[in-house]
């Protein structure tokens, strides 16, 4: 060969070493191992039918199944059978899928299941990528880590940022407090612990109350979140709340709850209702001692009305106050105190030699405070304090007008929510 001529193959051989160092560098999907291979040319690219025991590497990412088929061109991989995808902690499982290896993205089918040491997640079908360490999994979703199992339609898990997102028909079960929490929506941080839930939230809580019976709480509203600190555990709901637990129920516009602390707020034109006493206010604050309710704080506008007798239905002992607080004994009113322009009516019976409870008509009385002592649910003793002012009226002036006694602000509602055996809430009269 002339010098000529070996001179000019040398600078094609210089000119084209870029475009061999750079295939050269392409990471492909190497084979490990199979038991046996099959090569062919598929539309002018290269095929490798890989059977039995294949294992497959890429980086560092191992790919293990009974079957697959390597399109070499296109560095992706058909897998078929026991198909397992591991990278450091992390393990996924499913019947079947597709490796592209070039995005590094897993795409399952069948069975798939993921695990990394912290949460296992379950679906009919899963993609992973292995770069943004993200897992989207669809149809028939499981969620499960130490504490919560979640379950929904569709679900995103970003690993790196410890965050979750569900979609459809969420249900979040929580095995430490027994909650059980439906949504449309779900977001979760586990970094910042917090979660929220949107569209139609519904908290449920069943519980067994001390005499063995099943107690259930129960919270609707429009947007609910939950803040676990380690000190502060926080959940709250907003927008058109409704609780109903047992005997309690309550509406308001927004509601917190600290469990550690044992305390409900009801915010924004809150009413509760316990057994036949309703209670209203600017805020109402319940303190609960092992989930049973202690106290009642009742804030700016504080009213409450009680059915005097189920015999005269338009008859109601009332109580209004700046403040209020309700003290329960045994699951039964034992103690009220108003304070500030406190007023209370309360209607008399008289008890006949037949034991029949007959009318005697209507005191009010105000003061700068009241307090009332309940004996077996009954008023027993009231005790008004500065300022004081009484009114008796007769049961000839009060009977078919009891209307007109009423104290000012008076708005008794006849209905009020309670749960079905479907655990919704219903308005109940």
């Amino acid at each position: 060969m002339s010098r000529c001529g070996f001179k000019h193959i040398l600078i094609l051989f210089l000119y084209l070493l870029p475009t061999f160092k750079t295939v050269s560098q392409q990471k492909l999907v190497q084979l490990i191992h199979a038991d046996s291979l099959v090569g062919k040319r598929y539309d002018s690219k290269t095929v490798r039918e890989l059977i039995g025991n294949v294992q497959l590497k890429h980086e560092n990412i191992y790919v293990w199944c009974d079957r697959a088929i390597q399109y070499v061109d296109e560095n992706r991989i058909e897998a078929y059978g026991n198909l397992k995808v591991k990278q450091d902690m992390l393990l996924l499982e499913a019947n079947q899928g597709i490796y592209l290896g070039d995005k590094k993205i897993a795409i399952c089918e069948g069975n798939v299941k993921l695990t990394d040491g912290r949460t296992t997640l379950e679906a009919s079908y899963g993609n992973y990528d292995t770069q943004k360490k993200l897992a989207v999994f669809k149809s028939n979703v499981k969620l499960v880590d130490s504490t919560t199992v979640i379950t929904s339609d569709e679900l995103f898990y970003y690993r790196t940022d410890k965050k979750s997102i569900a979609v459809g028909n969420v249900i979040i079960k929580n095995l430490e407090n027994n909650i059980t929490i439906y949504g449309g929506y779900f977001e979760n941080y586990d970094s910042a612990k917090y979660s929220v839930i949107k569209t139609n939230p519904k908290l449920v809580q069943i519980d067994t109350s001390s005499d063995g019976k099943i107690d259930t709480l129960i919270v609707v509203g429009k947007f609910m979140e939950a803040f676990r600190d380690t000190n502060v555990s926080m959940f709250s709901a907003t927008d058109s709340v409704m609780i109903v637990r047992g005997d309690f129920s309550a509406i308001c516009g927004d509601v917190f709850y600290y469990d550690k602390k044992d305390l409900i707020i009801l915010w924004r034109n809150p009413i509760v209702w316990y057994e036949n006493s309703q209670i209203s206010g600017d805020s109402i604050v319940v303190k609960l001692r092992d989930r049973k309710i202690e106290k009642v704080f009742i804030y700016g506008s504080a009213f409450a009305i009680d059915p005097a007798d189920s015999a005269y239905p338009e008859r109601f002992n009332q109580l209004k106050g700046k403040t209020m607080w309700i003290k329960f004994k045994e699951n039964k009113i034992d103690e009220v105190y108003v304070e500030k322009n406190a007023m209370s009516l309360y209607y008399i019976f008289e008890t006949t030699e037949t034991n029949e409870r007959k009318p005697n008509g209507v005191n009010f009385v105000s003061g700068d405070s009241v307090w009332i002592k309940f004996k077996d649910g009954k008023m027993h003793r009231i005790k008004i304090i500065g300022g004081i002012e009484g009114f008796y009226y007769p049961e000839e002036l009060v009977a078919g007008k009891e209307s007109n006694f009423n104290l000012e602000g008076f708005n008794y509602i006849k209905r009020k929510p309670e749960k079905n055996a479907k655990l919704e809430i219903v308005w109940f009269k």
